[in-house]
């Protein structure tokens, strides 16, 4: 048996080249350009995520952009299947929506307005998907998406509320991105859920227009969940949140966290 052998990915070249691709990535942050609160945020079980990845830009290693841009990439290499085997879609423009003032938006992966006749199905419906790693596939697969990813199950509420899509169940689509095995499962609409989500976007609106930044989901900065956070350094680093005299939480005023002008009725500020 051969103690020695090389770890290719350890190797000075490997390390060489991954470190350049580290730094450029590094050198071109990642830009928030929405300027809105996103459907695909709001189920998060961290709220002061869901302000972060609304306010702020986010920090990613390239790794974890690459596995973002897998997820659009199986996207779309899975529209292609179901357009092949006879479905039909909306338009793009027919996927977004904006409610709440405009402060929550949204865009579909798509609504299929046509098709095979489908066993509980119908059209049009609203068609989501998601590219997972194998265990994450393995969990939908067991437990359902409300259990196991309660964001996927809000986040397909929401288009299916603010599209107008509820007569028929959402077909979501979930690819396992080591086996490229998928399932696809039916997802009825549920009104009182979906007003639940978007009760607390409204929640989320309207504190963080009067300035204050919301609790963690955790006190363990190394929760799993925080690790892979792209907001772990700026959310961790700031000073701790202080009680105000109506008693809810607010942080001082020196976190550096800017408020866009399109988010106050007063004049832009910092979060504090």
């Amino acid at each position: 048996m051969d103690f020695n052998r090389a770890i290719l990915s350890d190797t000075p070249i490997s390390v060489a080249i991954n470190d350049l691709i580290e730094a450029a990535v590094a050198a071109a942050p990642e830009t928030n350009v929405r300027q809105y609160l996103g459907a695909s945020s709001i189920g998060s079980e961290c709220l002061r995520r869901i302000q972060f990845d609304w306010l702020v830009d986010a920090e990613h290693s390239f790794r974890l952009r690459d596995i973002f841009r897998r997820g659009h990439l199986f996207e779309a290499i899975s529209k292609a299947h179901l357009v092949a085997a006879g479905f039909r879609f909306a338009p793009d423009r027919a996927l977004a929506f904006a409610a709440l003032d405009g402060q929550l938006r949204g865009h579909a992966d798509g609504i299929i307005v046509a098709g095979h006749e489908l066993p509980d199905g119908g059209y049009p419906c609203v068609w989501e998907h998601k590219c997972v790693n194998a265990k994450n596939w393995r969990a939908i697969e067991r437990d359902g998406v409300e259990k196991a990813f309660p964001q996927y199950r809000a986040q397909v509420l929401l288009y299916q509320k603010f599209l107008g899509v509820t007569d028929h169940p959402a077909i979501f689509t979930a690819t396992n991105a080591d086996t490229c095995e998928r399932f696809h499962v039916l997802l009825p609409y549920d009104a009182a859920a979906a007003q639940l989500w978007i009760d607390r976007a409204a929640d989320v609106i309207a504190a963080t227009r009067t300035g204050e930044l919301l609790p963690r989901f955790t006190d363990d900065r190394t929760h799993w969940r925080c690790r892979m956070c792209g907001h772990r350094e700026r959310c961790w680093s700031a000073p701790k949140q202080t009680a105000t005299s109506n008693g809810s939480a607010q942080a001082p005023a020196d976190d550096g966290i800017d408020i866009p002008e399109c988010l106050r009725r007063s004049p832009p500020g910092q979060l504090r």
